[in-house]
């Protein structure tokens, strides 16, 4: 990813091969799932900024010696970055011929096209969603940042040129404005476009203009060796600060960028004169050893992970965790050695400017090429039998009517652009809920034609039925609810079904989910509503979908009906108790779904040829019309007793 420090005028610093040690190993001991390391993302933005310094301080050295070519800048940055990424990017390929089903297949190459043409941080812009596991287990994730950096040296170094030439004298100026810019751009845009603000350029460019500030000396330079030692133990502390302290959770980049970024350029900067003491732990020789085979780890660590909790559709355990870290390194020493160094040598024994140009274009147009093929065979679905295809078939066995029905909390939508389903008559149920409502609200719509009754489906992705909660990017789903909820308090008493992936809102906004839960019940009591509270649907969140993990289990010969996985017992236990205590105090019905899928700690998503999920958490038709008719029907619409007949009877 990042252009290794060489010998030039500048020197060489080893501790730079250092700090990017820390950042590989940052990165993967995140993927990794290793424990206290769950900022370890920030990795990447470590060799943002290294990256803006190493590449700025080559471009302004030959810009002012009068003898930049862009010719061969791009010929150095081929060398360095297309003969690995092609290298890894072909072996994975044949891994996901192999291994992939026709629909992943297809959406991996989709991707490669990406990656080869340096725009892998559009295209998992615009395909990921809220709570997607999808971008999470695809083998190229990893190269949006390679694309994040391809276009910022698309557009810097000619910047840099002209303002040499035309304004030498505002080059700090443009330069600190353009940090400016895009750091505010990360800061302000976070909050209602956080896919936007981690993936596309103009929020990340301050980050490489961070190194970039540093290379070009808009810095004063250190006083004393004091300021350097102090300023490489803040840096240093600064970069260990996100990576221990940082999660998931915390909203990135944006301002909490700023920690890793500016611990980078600080330890950067202290490191330009002598040695300091903090600054001797990254020229630790196996830390300067990982750094030099940084680029290869990078593109390695991540497809085998994919591939591994693919095969497995569980959380990696410690001897996984173990053997992936130990593979990568081989593979990225092996890599480095036979693909990097003999194609970043020059001249005798070397690859000439030419072989390097029609070799890249080469290799990346293969790349493509063959991705395209793959697209155009439609992900070869030839390499499985029927019955394992019919089993992935299960993704699309959703709601017939999610574009109709089924919006999201933040478009604008309201009660009145809800639909009616079932019977023609007035909705005496209404299923209130998130995506997890959706299918729901069909099967219930179907039961309701033989009841001779009708449904209201009222679900919004990525909205769950909790009035004032709202999350980065959500912002609309607070005043979405509370439109809803004030509708329904205003109508006649009616049944209403609460479906939501309380799982996954527990594990990411457990206060705010838990407070609008309770408010939201507590109202539609009052209003005199009879509330029903289904249970959390288990969840496979390592997997990339429970379809695809059955049919692949199926491709191995064995029965589908014996496939299980496992699940948080602790987790969904406490999910459920809580929702329980709450329907119970306000004398709401709380219906558990666990107990019809689960024995102990496993669930069974397969049953009588029926794959009950469309992706890892949702259930699909056939599951949402096997848990109503066994759990919601009799409760909505029980049967008369002996009893009741005989009085209707008597009657």
């Amino acid at each position: 990813m990042l252009e290794r420090v060489e010998k030039s005028a500048h020197g060489y610093r080893p501790d730079l091969d250092g700090l990017r040690g820390i950042a590989v190993a940052a990165v993967v001991a995140y993927h990794l799932d290793l424990p206290f390391v769950s900022g370890g993302f920030v990795g990447v933005d470590i060799f943002f900024v290294l990256s803006g310094f190493l590449i700025t301080r080559l471009i302004a050295g030959e810009v002012e010696a009068g003898n930049f070519s862009l010719t061969r800048f791009y010929e150095r940055r081929i060398r360095r970055i297309v003969p690995a990424l092609v290298f890894v990017c072909a072996c994975t390929t044949a891994v996901a011929v192999a291994f992939l089903l026709p629909d992943e297949l297809r959406r991996y190459a989709s991707s490669l096209i990406a990656a080869a043409f340096s725009v892998s941080n559009i295209w998992f812009f615009e395909h990921s969603g809220y709570f997607d596991a999808g971008s999470g287990t695809q083998p190229l994730l990893h190269t949006w940042s390679l694309g994040i950096e391809e276009q910022f040296y698309i557009v810097f170094p000619l910047l840099l040129i002209a303002v040499f030439r035309w304004w030498p004298r505002a080059l700090g100026k443009v330069v600190w404005l353009a940090f400016a810019a895009s750091l505010a751009a990360s800061i302000v845009l976070l909050p209602a476009y956080p896919l936007a603000t981690f993936y596309l350029l103009h929020t990340r460019a301050w980050e490489l203009l961070a190194g970039a500030i540093v290379a070009l000396g808009l810095l004063p330079r250190a006083g004393s060796q004091r300021q350097r030692e102090i300023a490489t133990a803040t840096g240093l502390a600064a970069i260990l600060i996100g990576i221990l302290v940082y999660t998931s959770k915390t909203p990135f980049p944006g301002a909490s960028a700023v920690l890793p970024c500016l611990g980078t350029a600080l330890a950067i900067w202290a490191g330009e004169g002598n040695p300091t003491i903090a600054g001797r732990v990254l020229t630790f020789r196996p830390l300067m050893l990982l750094g030099l085979i940084s680029y290869s780890l990078y593109l390695w660590h991540w497809p085998l992970i994919v591939f591994t909790k693919l095969a497995t559709s569980e959380r990696l355990d410690v001897a996984q965790q173990a053997g992936l870290g130990v593979a990568a390194v081989s593979l990225a020493i092996f890599t480095w050695y036979f693909v990097e160094q003999p194609f970043r040598r020059r001249g005798s024994g070397g690859f000439t400017r030419g072989a390097i140009f029609r070799g890249g274009t080469l290799g990346l147009g293969a790349l493509a090429a063959s991705a395209a093929g793959l697209l155009a065979l439609d992900g070869v679905p030839q390499r499985f039998p029927a019955d394992v295809l019919e089993i992935a078939a299960a993704q699309a066995d959703t709601s017939p009517l999610r574009d109709k029905c089924h919006f999201h909390g933040d478009d604008g939508r309201s009660y009145d652009d809800t639909c009616v389903i079932g019977d023609d008559v007035p909705p005496s149920v209404i299923v209130y809920g998130d995506s997890h409502g959706a299918e729901f609200s069909a099967a219930l719509g179907e039961f309701a034609k033989v009841h001779h009754a009708s449904i209201r489906q009222i679900t919004a992705s990525g909205c769950p039925p909790a009035v004032g909660f709202s999350f980065p990017g959500k912002d609309g789903c607070a005043l979405y609810n509370t439109g809803i909820v004030q509708k329904l308090t205003s109508l006649p008493p009616s049944t209403i079904v609460l479906a939501t992936y309380s799982l996954a809102w527990v594990r990411e906004f457990p206060d705010q989910f838990w407070a609008g839960v309770e408010r939201t019940i507590t109202a539609l009591r009052n209003a005199g509503h009879r509330v029903i509270v289904l249970g959390p649907v288990p969840d496979m969140p390592h997997a990339s979908g429970i379809p695809a993990a059955v049919a692949r289990w199926a491709a191995e010969g064995r029965d589908p009906n014996a496939f299980s996985f496992k699940v948080g017992v602790d987790e969904m236990g406490g999910v459920e108790a809580r929702l329980n205590e709450i329907a119970t105090a306000q004398g709401a019905i709380f219906v558990p779904v666990s107990p019809e899928l689960c024995s102990g700690k496993r669930c069974k998503p397969y049953t009588d040829g029926a794959v009950l999920y469309f992706d890892n958490n949702h259930l699909s038709m056939s599951g949402a019309q096997l848990i109503a008719s066994r759990l919601l029907v009799p409760v909505i619409w029980p049967e008369p007793s002996f009893t009741d007949l005989s009085a209707h009877s008597a009657n």
